[in-house]
């Protein structure tokens, strides 16, 4: 028996394995608590499952509402069927974006197989597997983050396809659906297939007749969040396709206040976001502690000059013509639609998340590379590469990290509405303003009914954050027994005060105090 044979599937197995417990390990719990992002869209996802309306009253949105500049919806129609199974949840909202990166891990070894050979796609499959990046976008449910993931199955396809399959009609129903992902993809996505499609023709991959047949299934799969763009864009009512809702936003849609292309100065703005983006990818951070783990960046904060270095590499094949060169040009056009992704809008890692993908192959590339020239360098830069990762772990469970997450995620909001509720005996509940998405928590925990709710929402009156009229976390100054600004209870001597620690009521009662992690609870005595 030739065990040789078997050596890959060994791989593969322990890469997935790796991969998956990495992504998997404390599910649910870790990140603490539940961020405002993630509690929108599945209430939302709730709602559509249970009565066919979101929380406006809308029937099947092809873009939520959410905080009034809109919420992307295709997560949300993910969620769904897990919360029909297990209840409107944490763990139910994060359950489909864990399976989507576990997922990712196989279908990037497929990409990494035909761009250059199998143990590329080994080697593919494990820098992804230890992506920081990657980890931490898998372990919650900001819906932005699916986007790489659809985008990534839709290039496989795509990859994959050729005149004796169809599984380019495939691919283009994932770029169609990755379409309602993120406002992202609304120009990478058609700036990636006016690259790709055309070379797939010249290099005779695809028949004309193909390509008709597969960008028009594209067009009919995003015709509805096109029409939405027009909508919001050219301010337009918004319309009904059958039972579908083409929403037209309370306020300015983020894709337009933070394209480049509806700036005053376009060409400046698209120059400051350039620097904004080299700057990114060069110290591999952000502001945010959800998106990173201090030093370890993306992919270990020194690794972007290897992926540069891989690129040449790839763009040398291309040069030569070599075997395989029209996969390297498809790689190109993914890199080249991230890129724009960053000349529109002023990123953030997760606003630029489609490009860490090819980055990371063009890392990769250059493992490769080096390892035929010298190939020891191949197990002294996997064992460097997984002492880093061993290191990572152990900072994104350590307490200092940690603390940051319950911060983010708001740890402690929910029990300490349950109980407020619990007490007040309809009483009034005021919220800290210093967490202005509190009111999505309640409604979270609470769940009215839509048609109350909808009417409500309509009725609000709606308070912004900073006094920035665009801000997409707009709330509402009262709904119900529940108030979001705790000077309109300064005269009800029953009214109960749900704090940051810390933080005390506007009033001189005597209160009884309850501590919900981050947050506390103030009981008036008597």
């Amino acid at each position: 028996m030739n065990l040789s044979r078997f050596k890959p599937l060994a791989g593969f197995l322990a890469i997935f394995l790796l991969g998956a417990i990495a992504r998997a390990w404390q599910f649910g719990t870790i990140p603490p608590g539940i961020s405002a992002d993630e509690a929108s869209i599945g209430l939302d996802a709730y709602y559509l499952l249970t009565y066919g309306v979101d929380r406006y009253g809308m029937s099947y949105p092809v873009h939520l509402i959410s905080w009034g500049s809109g919420q992307n919806a295709l997560y949300a129609y993910l969620i769904m069927p897990v919360i029909a199974l297990n209840e409107l949840n944490i763990d139910s909202i994060r359950l489909p974006m864990l399976v989507a990166g576990i997922l990712s891990l196989p279908l990037i070894y497929l990409v990494g197989r035909k761009i250059v050979n199998e143990q590329f796609g080994l080697i593919a499959m494990f820098l992804l597997a230890i992506s920081p990046w990657h980890v931490i976008a898998s372990r919650w449910a900001v819906e932005s983050n699916i986007f790489p993931f659809v985008f990534l199955a839709g290039f496989t396809l795509f990859l994959y396809s050729d005149n004796a399959n169809r599984f380019f009609v495939a691919a283009c129903a994932s770029f169609g659906l990755s379409m309602y992902a993120y406002g992202t993809s609304y120009a990478a996505v058609p700036i990636f297939l006016s690259i790709s499609v055309p070379l797939w023709i010249y290099t005779k991959r695809m028949r004309f007749a193909q390509a008709i047949l597969g960008l028009g299934v594209f067009l009919l799969v995003s015709l509805p969040i096109l029409v939405f763009i027009a909508v919001n864009v050219l301010s337009l009512p918004g319309a009904r396709l059958g039972s579908l809702t083409i929403p037209r936003l309370p306020v300015e849609a983020r894709y337009i206040s933070l394209g480049s292309m509806f700036d005053q100065t376009p060409l400046q703005k698209m120059g400051e976001n350039a620097q904004t983006l080299w700057r990114l990818l060069w110290t591999q951070t952000d502001d945010f502690a959800w998106n990173r783990v201090k030093p370890f960046g993306y992919f270990y904060t020194v690794t972007f000059p290897l992926a540069l270095l891989g690129l040449s590499f790839s763009l040398a094949r291309i040069y030569r013509k070599t075997q395989r060169a029209e996969y390297h040009l498809l790689l190109l056009a993914w890199l080249l639609a991230s890129v724009c992704i960053g000349l529109i809008n002023p990123v953030n890692l997760t606003r630029v998340n489609l490009i860490f993908t090819p980055l990371i192959l063009y890392i990769g590339l250059f493992l490769f590379e080096l390892k035929e020239r010298i190939p020891p360098a191949l197990p002294v830069g996997g064992a460097v590469l997984l002492l880093a990762f061993f290191l990572f772990q152990r900072a994104y469970y350590g307490t200092e990290h940690q603390r940051k997450l319950r911060v983010a995620f708001n740890s402690g909001i929910i029990p300490a509405i349950e109980f407020a509720v619990e007490k007040s005996e309809d009483a009034a509940v005021c919220f800290t303003e210093t967490v202005p998405s509190s009111y999505v928590y309640v409604l979270f925990s609470q769940k009215p009914g839509p048609s109350a709710l909808a009417q409500e929402m309509r009725s609000a009156e709606w308070l912004y954050p900073f006094d920035y009229p665009q801000n997409p976390a707009r709330y509402p100054r009262q709904l119900g027994q529940f108030h979001f600004k705790t000077e309109d209870c300064k005269t009800d001597p029953n009214a109960m005060y749900i704090l940051l620690l810390g933080e005390t009521p506007p009033t001189d009662l005597d209160y009884r105090i309850k501590k919900f992690d981050r947050f506390q609870v103030y009981l008036p005595k008597e």
